[in-house]
């Protein structure tokens, strides 16, 4: 049964993702996305696809609706939006985004509407994570301009993405050190053949890595750690905010620097929207 969904707000992963959705008889309705059809080359050849001008139209005519990840990010550029979602939506609507704010998605369920956060999805989250470290394989290559071979490289967090990340980069030369905070974890990746450290031993392992990435959306390395890394060490942020360490610090230590926010919808936009679509029931 063809059903309305309309997609706001995202990258190019969204126009994969609207294809994806027409391939499976559905009708995609679309806003901001590019704000104009013919800014989006994939949608422009499907009579499927209506563009319309606010987000009370999109709303209005479909039952469900598709936000960006992250959502939070989307929400600081757009103050007023999350009272305007909260308006126009109704009891019995579907609402997917990545990165909901807890208050907002528990705003919209208390209203009946049913609220899907991709980044609390295990099948996305694995899928996601692999996307992620494909790409942050692409970014290391082109700051660090030395071998990854042979780099020591420390991964902060062994959760989906840190995984994903110390596989890839061991699969790459490097020699890999997890560091972690439970017990569990330390299992997991010690059973995985990586070297395990803890936050608490930080001062001793900075001094000794080539490159530092950090998974943890949390300040794992705070400013009396980050001070032992050595200079030119590379440190990697890829978590959202508030990160894992003070970037500016980093600058200012001398130390390099490397952003990697949304690294799927960069590198693997038609992949990421694959797992995106597999989550829309």
């Amino acid at each position: 049964m063809e059903r309305n969904i309309g997609i706001f707000g995202g990258d190019d992963r969204y126009c994969y993702l609207a294809n994806d959705l027409i391939l499976r008889g559905n009708k995609v309705w679309v806003w901001e996305l590019g704000s104009e059809r013919s800014a989006c080359p994939l949608l422009s050849e499907y009579e499927k696809v209506e563009a319309v001008k606010s987000f009370s139209e999109l709303a209005r005519v479909c039952q469900v609706l598709v936000g960006p990840v992250p959502f939070s990010k989307y929400l600081k550029e757009k103050k007023e939006f999350g009272d305007s979602l909260c308006k126009a939506l109704q009891p019995g609507q579907y609402f997917y985004a990545g990165g909901i704010p807890k208050e907002l998605a528990d705003t919209l369920k208390n209203s009946g509407v049913k609220v899907t956060d991709f980044l609390k999805e295990k099948s996305f989250l694995k899928k996601n994570a692999e996307l992620t470290a494909q790409g942050l394989v692409a970014e290391v290559m082109c700051a660090w301009k030395k071998r990854i071979k042979g780099a020591k490289v420390l991964v902060t967090g062994f959760g989906f993405c840190g995984r994903e990340i110390a596989g890839i980069m061991r699969g790459v030369g490097a020699d890999v050190t997890v560091c972690v905070r439970r017990m569990q974890s330390a299992w997991e990746a010690y059973e995985a053949g990586f070297s395990i450290g803890y936050y608490e031993q930080l001062d001793g392992l900075l001094p000794g890595m080539d490159i530092v990435i950090n998974t943890v959306p949390a300040m794992v390395i705070p400013e009396d750690r980050l001070r032992h890394a050595r200079e030119k060490t590379l440190f990697v942020e890829i978590a959202s905010a508030p990160g894992g360490f003070s970037t500016e610090l980093a600058e200012n230590l001398g130390m390099m620097v490397l952003l990697c926010p949304g690294l799927p919808g960069k590198y693997a936009p038609e992949g990421a929207a694959l797992a995106m679509a597999e989550c829309i029931v």
